[in-house]
């Protein structure tokens, strides 16, 4: 399988800091967030800056750096990985794996979702990057291209520290990963082996079962590090990411999940303001242009969030009403203001022109006259 350093996975959007009462009692968790998938921003958050032992948690970066590879098409689905003796003896949750035994990388992808499997992260890692110190490197690459400041020792990430920021950005990556995304919402399944052997795959997230909209992510737990998850939830396409570090007991790691989700959900609304490179304003006159008219676009997909009832955003156009060339793509005319119910700038947006405009010197004007003239 063909080597690769680690694959760009971009988050658009970034809301503007918005500041909540708290709504949710987070007391008995060390840390926990909530925020929509689009966004860096939390709605509620506790110690959302602290840095704490994850448990299971740890084995994240590795499983959506895989993840990226199958999207990609760098992994073929169907083809047969080896295990090796260092594979097999990976510690922790397990799709009892044996040395030697050939397996498709589909099959372990699904033990790696859905219950952080050790043995099959460590032989897809193997196998697909060539050695694990560059199945690491590829981990380290995306955790920079993702902003997380977590430190790796291995690449089953033992003994790393996260902050709750931390995992919502990788989750929130996980989250638009279709492979991730594919196994991350099955409950229960198996690994069936070469030689017969089947393991059952029980996914440890039970609210994908009980949590209407719920689809993922990961979950992790010890005595130390408490119960931890990254949940992922949407409902009428407001997806939102939620973490939860710490927690005394699994109760009530889904319990705080549950009522963070159901507070977002009842109070908030995301509104998209703009779409990249989708038209704002349309057919805008230029002058002295190649072109007549040209329609004006953002470079940026925007959404805001807002509170239930707090009223609609309206536009307000702050620039020329009839451009000059020349115009470039590269080159803002203008920024489209969005006022909210009390009549505040929520937000503004650079409009760019959809295509170059050139200019008509001398030249082109009499150049143009030529050729009507030659035309008749």
């Amino acid at each position: 399988m063909k080597r690769f350093l680690g694959l760009f996975f971009g988050l658009a959007l970034a809301l503007p800091r918005l500041v909540f009462g708290e709504a949710v009692d987070m007391s008995e968790a060390k840390a926990a967030l909530i925020a929509p998938l689009q966004s860096e921003t939390a709605i509620e958050q506790k110690n959302e800056g602290e840095r704490y032992s994850v448990a299971g948690l740890c084995k994240l970066p590795a499983v959506l750096t895989l993840a990226l590879a199958f999207d990609e098409g760098l992994i073929a689905p169907e083809t047969l990985m080896q295990v090796s003796t260092k594979a097999a003896s990976v510690g922790g949750p397990t799709a009892f794996l044996e040395a030697t035994e050939q397996i498709a990388a589909e099959e372990l992808m699904k033990a790696a979702v859905m219950i952080s499997a050790g043995d099959a992260i460590y032989t897809l890692g193997e196998n697909a990057f060539g050695s694990e110190q560059v199945f690491l490197q590829n981990i380290e690459v995306n955790l920079q291209k993702l902003g997380v400041s977590a430190e790796l020792s291995d690449c089953i990430g033992n003994g790393s520290a996260f902050t709750a920021l931390d995992l919502l950005l990788l989750g929130q990556a996980a989250a638009q990963s279709p492979t991730f995304v594919q196994y991350a919402g099955v409950y229960m399944d198996e690994l069936v082996h070469p030689d017969g052997r089947r393991t059952e795959l029980v996914n440890a997230n039970r609210m994908i079962r009980t949590y209407s909209g719920c689809f993922g992510l990961m979950t992790g737990s010890s005595r130390d590090d408490g119960y931890c998850g990254v949940f992922a939830a949407s409902r009428n396409d407001m997806p939102y990411i939620c973490v939860v570090i710490g927690s005394k007991n699994s109760e009530s790691r889904f319990a705080l999940a549950t009522s963070l989700f159901d507070y977002v959900f009842a109070n908030f609304s995301l509104v998209t303001l703009s779409k990249a490179y989708e038209p704002l304003l349309t057919e805008v006159p230029v002058r002295y242009g190649d072109a007549k008219t040209v329609n004006l676009v953002p470079h940026e997909t925007v959404v805001m969030l807002k509170k239930k009832g707090d009223g609609e955003f309206t536009q307000e156009w702050r620039g020329d009403g009839e451009l000059t060339a020349p115009l470039s793509v590269e080159t803002p005319v203008g920024m489209m203001a969005y006022i909210d119910a009390t009549g505040a700038v929520a937000y503004e947006i650079a409009l760019y022109p959809e295509q170059d405009v050139r200019s008509y010197g001398i030249l082109d004007v009499l150049r143009r006259l030529a050729w009507n003239f030659l035309r008749g």
